[in-house]
């Protein structure tokens, strides 16, 4: 396992461009984007694998290898409500197992929404300008930056329809997690990034960015993604109304989010 990136492909060589300029409005200059929620540290690593700058290897990325010059401070600004929603949900998944769908005691809320906005923001950064469409069958789409679509998904101007966006995972056995270590993998096929499989302390999540598609598993798409077979044999449940989790040191809780 290759550690922290001059993973990157050494970003500061490359000549500045924010990636929502499509939608315009960029202004301040760049920022120091980190590439995954710098408020998701320093408790965890993050585990990359999958992306062309990976060249085959799992990257294991600490706070001090995520920043890149890839948003202009306005556009980082406007995505920050995404980080804290992002910061909440998963403090929430680490206090506990990894959830069930049945229906407990609890009230811990969540807005979906800008949760699947920091998952696709998240899946941008690591993808931006790399060798990969970002998404299928996106119009405008041109390998390395996001399409307009998804730029106006990012910052909440449009939503994810056909079935793109959160899908969580809900194994039928118990699993293995580093509830410290944060997991993001490509889907990837002819050139394209179909969704990412994140791992988000206890709690797996598919964002799918493939329109019109819903695997009923990840087996059925991602077979090779070196994953546990519960994980790809885990029920996929699009934006599910809310999680239970369970923990054999803490009450039973809900976890209710709002789509």
């Amino acid at each position: 396992m290759a550690s922290d990136a001059n993973t990157m492909n050494n970003p500061q060589n490359r000549k500045f461009k924010c990636w929502a300029a499509a939608c315009g409005g960029c202004g301040e200059g760049p920022s120091a984007e980190h590439i995954v929620s710098k408020c998701l540290f320093p408790e965890g690593v993050v585990h990359v694998s999958g992306f062309d700058w990976c060249k085959g290897e799992t990257k294991s990325i600490g706070v001090n290898g995520l920043e890149r010059q890839i948003l202009c401070k306005t556009h980082n600004s406007a995505l920050s409500e995404t980080d804290a929603e992002a910061k909440k949900a998963i403090g929430i998944f680490q206090r506990s197992a990894p959830p069930t769908k049945d229906d407990p005691l609890g009230n811990n809320n969540v807005d979906g929404h800008k949760l699947e906005r920091w998952l696709l923001k998240t899946a941008i950064n690591l993808s931006y300008q790399g060798n990969l469409h970002i998404g299928v069958g996106m119009n405008g789409s041109v390998p390395g930056l996001p399409s307009p679509y998804l730029i106006d998904v990012a910052f909440g101007k449009l939503p994810f329809s056909h079935q793109m966006g959160a899908h969580f995972l809900f194994p039928a056995k118990e699993t293995l997690h580093q509830p410290s270590e944060i997991v993001m993998i490509p889907l990837i096929k002819d050139g394209y990034i179909g969704g990412l499989y994140f791992e988000l302390r206890s709690q797996a999540v598919f964002l799918n960015l493939f329109p019109g598609h819903s695997p009923p598993t990840l087996g059925t798409v991602a077979e090779k993604l070196g994953l546990q077979q519960a994980l790809l044999d885990a029920e996929l449940v699009y934006r599910p109304p809310s999680i239970a989790t369970a923990s054999n040191s803490m009450p039973i809780s809900m976890i209710r989010f709002q789509w």
